[in-house]
């Protein structure tokens, strides 16, 4: 019995003195950078490990348009370059950027080393960046995961 209580102890001084304070507390901010200038995301469902209480905190919210709703959207030319800018010091470990039209959501394949390029047609586009940070120390496991939306009026 002994054994399993000094075992138990082991485990907890692991988990607790493992946890990710590069992190931080939050997700990080997002901006879409065009054209030299910074533009705030809106913050979406996200799941986040970080900090140094080592509880997780999972929140789940409206997709893109009901995120978006009233906010003026980030007006660009026909195929100008975004660029998705990260808020912290160690990026993530996995990105993707869709295209949500309709409720449905398309990846954007030409979505590389964190730019893209914006539809030649004009009109409304809504997307949704989804980052996730893997645990460095435990395979198959995240220390935080945030999809984040904006969108663009291409004129």
């Amino acid at each position: 019995m002994k054994k399993y209580m000094m075992l138990c102890v082991a485990i907890l001084l692991l988990v607790a003195c493992s946890n990710n304070t590069e992190l931080g507390s939050n997700p990080p901010k997002v901006t879409v950078e065009v054209d030299g200038e910074n533009y705030e995301t809106e913050l979406g469902s996200y799941c986040w490990q970080g900090g140094t209480t080592g509880s997780g905190e999972c929140v789940d919210k409206a997709g893109p348009k009901e995120l978006l709703n009233g906010k003026q959207p980030i007006v660009v030319q026909p195929e100008d370059e975004l660029a998705i800018q990260v808020d912290l010091k160690r990026q993530p470990d996995e990105v993707e950027l869709e295209q949500v039209k309709n409720n449905q959501s398309t990846n954007i394949s030409g979505f590389k080393n964190m730019r893209f390029t914006t539809p030649k047609e004009k009109g409304t586009y809504f997307y949704a960046f989804r980052a996730d940070w893997a645990n460095q120390k435990e395979k198959n496991t995240s220390d935080g995961d945030a999809w984040y939306a904006f969108h663009i009026r291409v004129e």
